[in-house]
């Protein structure tokens, strides 16, 4: 009896590690769409400027976005991998947190979310 509970354990807690970590990787692409959309909001507002900083996101009344997340993989802030061209008006956001640790088929620096509202999860654009 002891055996059979050793070998189930043995066979599910690899999924329960995986299915944790798609969990995390899906809600980091929510993060980073809510971004995207709040970058959205403010260009518009904005003549289609973003701003230097996700920081400014969170200034205004009412405010584009209430606070800025971070990745729930490993709390890193969403700041350092976010990229403004002011001359074309353009941005990319992507995530410093330790998805390609992770998951399998992920690269590092992944999910990136485009000013074009593309999404990239995997770095296969």
């Amino acid at each position: 009896m002891l055996t059979i509970i050793g070998l189930l354990l043995a066979l599910f807690i690899p999924r329960l590690a995986l299915s944790r970590a798609r969990a995390t990787h899906s809600a980091c692409v929510s993060n980073l769409r809510n971004i995207g959309a709040a970058l959205q909001i403010y260009a518009n507002d904005n003549e289609g400027d973003y701003p230097d900083n996700l920081q400014t996101l969170t200034i205004g009344n009412p405010a584009p976005l209430g606070r800025i997340p971070t990745c729930p993989s490993d709390n890193s802030d969403y700041q350092t991998a976010y990229q403004v061209n002011h001359e074309d008006k353009r941005f990319t956001l992507a995530c410093n947190g330790v998805h390609h640790l992770q998951m399998v088929h992920v690269e590092k620096g992944y999910p990136q979310y485009y000013s074009t509202g593309q999404l990239d999860q995997e770095g296969k654009p």
